[in-house]
C-alpha cells in the first residue's frame, strides 16, 4: 500500500536556468510585496511554497495547488 505522501508527491521538474530562477524570484518578491502593502500577513507554508518554486523544485501548477488546495 502506498502512503499518501507518495500518491500526492509532485512530479519531478526539470532543472531551471539562472535566468528562469531570477525571473521567478522577481515575480514572487513583487507579488508578496504587493500583498504585504495591502496588509496581508503570509503563512510560513506560503513562503515555503514560493521558495520551492523559485528554487525550481516545483512548477507553477504545483505552486498553485499548494497555495489553493481547491485547485
Amino acid at each position: 500500500m502506498s502512503s499518501a505522501k507518495t500518491l500526492f508527491a509532485p512530479a519531478p521538474v526539470a532543472p531551471i536556468s539562472d535566468e528562469e530562477r531570477a525571473r521567478r524570484e522577481k515575480a514572487v518578491e513583487w507579488t508578496l510585496a504587493a500583498q504585504r502593502r495591502q496588509g496581508y500577513t503570509h503563512d510560513p507554508l506560503i513562503e515555503d511554497a514560493c521558495q520551492s518554486f523559485v528554487a525550481g523544485q516545483i512548477d507553477l501548477a504545483e505552486l498553485g495547488r499548494r497555495l489553493n488546495p481547491a485547485l
